[in-house]
């Protein structure tokens, strides 16, 4: 999944910040501390996430839904291409990379094995960061600056009620939007009814 997804190796993950001995930073409002809304989104049952970047080298999107403890489906698109891909437990379905309008049922996926769904997850990825650098909150809003080799990454999230419902990050390399929605109340994941699953991997991924 991470090679079908290159935004989410912009360089955000290698940043090495010292993480910060807080329950959680102060939040305005009606909302929870930082730090609770994000233990509260990743332990929730599940979640969607609508996922966007856009950089030198084009933008893309992607749409998916996470089910704890060990499924995610969805689909990634970019250059008018999309790819579809389902985690069930320890193995990955990936399809061949088609017009966003084939219907589900039309599609075809390979098997490989993975790694684990939250290491691939976007929130498990990104909400990490929450207390990686100096923080300033504003109401619902937490901006985290985070300083490596020279370059500024800033990390904004927002809460809202129990859960963090948005991660932006302005990056060298690009910006991330992920807006996390329907928090517990997100469909099961499962591989679209009629889609051909065979061993092994496609030729070009994404192409």
């Amino acid at each position: 999944m991470r090679k079908l997804i290159p935004f989410l190796l912009l360089g955000l993950l290698a940043v090495a910040g010292g993480a910060f001995a807080l329950l959680g930073y102060s939040m305005g409002g009606s909302s929870v501390a930082l730090g609770t809304a994000v233990a509260n989104t990743l332990g929730a049952s599940g979640y969607t996430e609508d996922l966007s970047q856009v950089s030198p080298q084009g933008s893309q999107t992607a749409k998916v839904v996470y089910q704890a403890p060990d499924r995610l489906g969805g689909w990634i698109q970019s250059a008018g291409r999309r790819t579809h891909l389902v985690i069930i437990g320890s193995t990955e379905y990936v399809s061949v990379s088609a017009s966003p309008s084939t219907p589900n049922g039309k599609l075809v996926f390979y098997t490989q094995q993975t790694s684990g769904v939250q290491n691939v997850d976007p929130a498990h990825n990104y909400l990490a960061y929450w207390n990686r650098g100096p923080a300033v909150t504003s109401g619902d809003t937490t901006t985290v600056t985070l300083h490596q080799g020279g370059q500024t990454e800033t990390l904004t999230f927002t809460v809202s009620g129990q859960y963090v419902s948005r991660f932006k990050a302005v990056t060298p390399g690009g910006t991330i939007v992920l807006d996390i929605s329907a928090v517990g109340s997100s469909p099961a994941v499962a591989l679209p009814k009629g889609a051909t699953v065979r061993s092994g991997q496609p030729g070009q991924l994404g192409q």
